[in-house]
């Protein structure tokens, strides 16, 4: 696998060859290019397992991709290298790569200067893209060696909404209003994704992503409507709860059923996210939201790890 290892290396690895050799854009490049721009930031180790083909060859394509200035290799995940040691190089779509997926039928906004954004990124943002990524591309593999289900991505799913979710500029953030104290608060969370499951019946489930790294707190303390309240567990999951009693999933994407698929990073955290959701449903639970911890999901593929309910039942994403 492609590294950057030692700091003379590494310096010399995130610097483009003065003179690469001459370059023709082939269907697996604008691929990559495609998986790369789906996900924001991709390594290398996600892009070898999405091609399925030779790793040493995707990661020559990858080389290639950056000395010409279609794809970035964010400064940022130096830090990561730094701390961690030896790991798969971080890539992300330059402007370059943008302006070849457009001319091919992709669409992309065009008045994004996607190398900018790049050099903007920091290093807590891209580990956290990689670990959403992380899944949504175990997700897909998962299908693919299925056969049975099919994966829906996040732009499908968004066809199918409302006309005003899709002209929104933040089609997926999840809001609700709520009187407390007193006072009409307005609930809002973003979600890290949105994806379905197509079975062959031509039915589906859909899901809300959220992948929480256990840097926030479960509860605070804090005051009422205060941003700091505003950033813990709770203050999600009761988001996502009273979006659903107030039928937010049907308004905001037209879908009947959706559930929130909770990735966390302990087997601990998911029980104390489980006494919140008993806490907001009057000790009933919810089948509306399931939780797994990373460890868990490690040793299987999200499609066949046991996750678990609101209610505390043993359940797959395609129950």
């Amino acid at each position: 696998m492609e590294f950057a290892i030692g700091a003379r290396p590494r310096v010399k690895r995130f610097h483009r060859a003065d003179s690469p050799p001459a370059f023709l854009l082939t269907g697996r490049d604008l691929k990559l290019l495609a998986h790369v721009a789906r996900h924001r930031f991709l390594s290398s180790a996600h892009l070898c397992a999405l091609d399925g083909g030779s790793p040493q060859n995707v990661l020559r394509c990858l080389r290639a991709l950056f000395d010409h200035e279609y794809l970035d290799r964010p400064a940022a995940q130096k830090v990561s290298l730094s701390e961690d040691g030896p790991r798969p190089f971080v890539y992300g779509l330059g402007k370059k790569g943008a302006r070849a997926l457009r001319e091919h039928g992709h669409l992309l906004d065009d008045t994004l200067d996607w190398t900018e954004k790049n050099k903007r990124a920091g290093a807590i943002f891209i580990e956290h893209t990689l670990e959403v990524a992380d899944f949504m591309t175990g997700v897909e593999l998962a299908c693919r060696t299925r056969g049975d289900v099919e994966l829906m991505r996040e732009h499908e799913i968004l066809e199918m909404a409302p006309e005003e979710t899709r002209a929104a500029r933040e089609p997926l953030r999840w809001k609700v209003d709520k009187v407390m104290m007193g006072k009409r608060e307005t609930f809002s969370v973003v979600p890290d994704g949105l994806f379905g499951l197509r079975f062959p019946d031509e039915t589906a489930a859909y899901f809300v992503l959220e992948v929480d790294r256990g840097t926030i707190p479960l509860i605070r303390t804090d005051v009422p409507g205060t941003p700091a309240w505003r950033k813990s567990i709770s203050y999600k999951l009761s988001t996502y709860w009273e979006g659903w009693k107030a039928q937010r999933h049907v308004e905001q994407f037209g879908m009947k059923q959706v559930r929130v698929a909770m990735v966390t990073s302990s087997a601990e955290r998911v029980e104390n996210m489980l006494d919140i959701v008993h806490q907001l449903t009057d000790g009933r639970g919810s089948n509306f939201f399931l939780f797994v911890d990373r460890a868990t999901l490690a040793a299987s593929n999200p499609l066949e790890v046991e996750w678990v309910t609101g209610k505390g039942q043993a359940v797959s994403l395609t129950d």
